[in-house]
């Protein structure tokens, strides 16, 4: 609990020039870290803390914001340690994103400090359970969109139910590795890994969202407003997408906690995919490029009822804009 004196005194001292740079108001962040069971002085002494500074800013990209850093990026990375401290149950977290909004980036800051300040924390991404390249070539017959990989049925569902049961009882995880840049763009698995992490989080576009019963209805209503003038065939598909995320839907189960990375507005996954794709092709020398990505951003828009997106049940929730600059913080209770 946090005290009146403690945020007194957490007000007085944190510095202008970090909360300057908040789309949100200093009292809304104040009842963020509170409902994230955060010390505010503790969680303040120990981010500007200068060793731990130099640890961190290794693996920042470039010009990362202040908000992303104070707002997520340290929240997040206390709420895993105070787990650490304070459970010795192996302890799962879905993390949820659209395509380019910045989950993975974040996901390779966690796995790097965390493993320079010697804890047990790991990040592994739902795409790591893409099918094998040619099972998945047979899956993704007949997608109207004609995407290689990407929706709900191009996972190898029983292998990661298998791992996180796994994990859950042992606190060991095999977990494969996918490499989108092999097959040119169109992914292969690479490898395999092996964890013993004390927490795992699991991060994926559309991590936590729950399949539907009234597809048609909702079509039929929220068309208008997102404006994506369904074909029959891609209505049609979805339908098959809705039974696969039955499956999925156990999986969300096995999750202590869920975080949501929510887009202020759907399209903005537009530009993010684009420029992550440019990236990967600037680093690996492939990627999505043309109609490839063209209708894999089509694929994003069109597979899953964006409604359906926009609302996962998270236990908190971070809106960003289509900078991804944070514009609102949500936390329900935590209890350690």
């Amino acid at each position: 609990m946090l005290y009146k004196n403690d945020l007194h005194e957490f007000n007085n001292i944190f510095p202008r020039d970090i909360s300057d740079e908040f789309l949100f108001s200093f009292d809304e962040y104040c009842l963020f870290l509170q409902a994230l069971s955060i010390n505010p002085l503790t969680f303040l002494s120990t981010w500007s803390d200068i060793n731990r500074q130099d640890i961190i800013s290794k693996y920042w990209k470039e010009n990362t914001k202040i908000d992303w850093k104070w707002s997520l990026s340290f929240p997040l990375f206390s709420v895993l340690e105070k787990y650490i401290e304070n459970f010795t149950n192996p302890i799962i977290i879905g993390f949820s994103g659209l395509p380019g909004s910045g989950k993975s980036t974040l996901g390779f800051w966690i796995d790097q400090v965390a493993k320079d300040l010697s804890l047990d924390i790991n990040v592994i991404s739902l795409d790591d359970y893409y099918l094998p390249g040619k099972e998945m070539d047979i899956a993704m017959q007949g997608n109207p969109w004609n995407v290689p990989r990407g929706f709900p049925g191009s996972h190898s569902i029983d292998l990661l139910n298998q791992s996180l049961d796994t994990f859950s009882k042992t606190g060991f995880l095999k977990s494969p590795v996918f490499d989108k840049s092999l097959r040119e763009g169109k992914g292969d698995r690479s490898g395999w890994c092996e964890l013993r992490p004390k927490v795992l989080i699991l991060e994926g576009w559309f991590v936590g969202c729950e399949p539907i019963s009234n597809l048609s209805e909702i079509d039929y209503i929220l068309e208008d407003k997102f404006n994506l003038s369904l074909n029959n065939v891609e209505k049609q598909f979805r339908i098959s997408i809705q039974e696969s995320l039955i499956r999925y839907s156990h999986i969300w189960t096995k999750f202590d906690k869920i975080w949501h990375l929510k887009s202020s507005n759907f399209n903005n996954t537009i530009l993010w995919k684009t420029q992550q794709e440019q990236e990967m092709i600037k680093l690996k020398g492939s990627g999505l490029k043309d109609n490839r990505l063209t209708d894999f951003i089509r694929m994003i828009q069109a597979s899953i009822p964006q409604e359906t997106l926009s609302c996962i049940k998270a236990d908190t929730r971070i809106e960003i804009n289509q900078d991804r600059r944070i514009e609102k913080l949500f936390s329900n209770k935590y209890q350690f």
